[in-house]
C-alpha cells in the first residue's frame, strides 16, 4: 500500500509516463489526444489514444520493441528524472523501463494509435 510520500512520487512518475507518451504522438503529427489515467493502490494504468497520427510500420515495431524493454526498479530512481530532457528518440526507452505492461494499437487507415499501460505500484 502507497504511503502519502510514496503516492507523490507515483503520482510525478505517471506524470512522466504520460508526458513522454504525448512527446512522441506530438512527434508523429497528432494534435488530438484521450487520455485517461486510473491509479489504484496495486497498479496505474493509462490509455492514451492519439488522433491525426502518421506511423511507419518500422516506427511500430521499433515502438514495440523499445517498450518491451524489462522494467529496471534499481535504475527507475535515475532514469526517470532524465526523460523529456533532451532531443534524443528516447521517449519510449525510459518508458519500456518504468512499466510493467503494454499494448499498442495502430489503425492506419484512421490514423489513431493507442497505447495501453500498466504500471504495479
Amino acid at each position: 500500500m502507497c504511503r502519502v510520500k510514496d503516492m507523490k512520487h507515483l503520482n510525478q512518475r505517471t506524470m512522466k509516463l504520460v508526458n513522454e507518451l504525448m512527446s512522441f504522438c506530438y512527434k508523429y503529427g497528432s494534435t488530438n489526444l484521450e487520455i485517461k489515467v486510473n491509479t489504484t493502490t496495486e497498479e496505474t494504468t493509462i490509455n492514451l489514444k492519439a488522433f491525426g497520427i502518421s506511423i511507419s510500420d518500422k516506427v511500430l515495431e521499433s515502438s514495440n520493441e523499445l517498450l518491451s524493454a524489462p522494467r529496471c526498479h534499481e535504475m527507475e530512481e535515475y532514469y526517470w528524472n532524465l526523460s523529456g530532457d533532451n532531443d534524443l528518440d528516447t521517449e519510449l526507452t525510459l518508458v519500456g523501463m518504468m512499466i510493467d505492461d503494454y499494448s499498442i494499437n495502430y489503425n492506419k487507415d484512421e490514423r489513431v494509435l493507442e497505447f495501453n499501460i500498466k504500471r504495479l505500484n
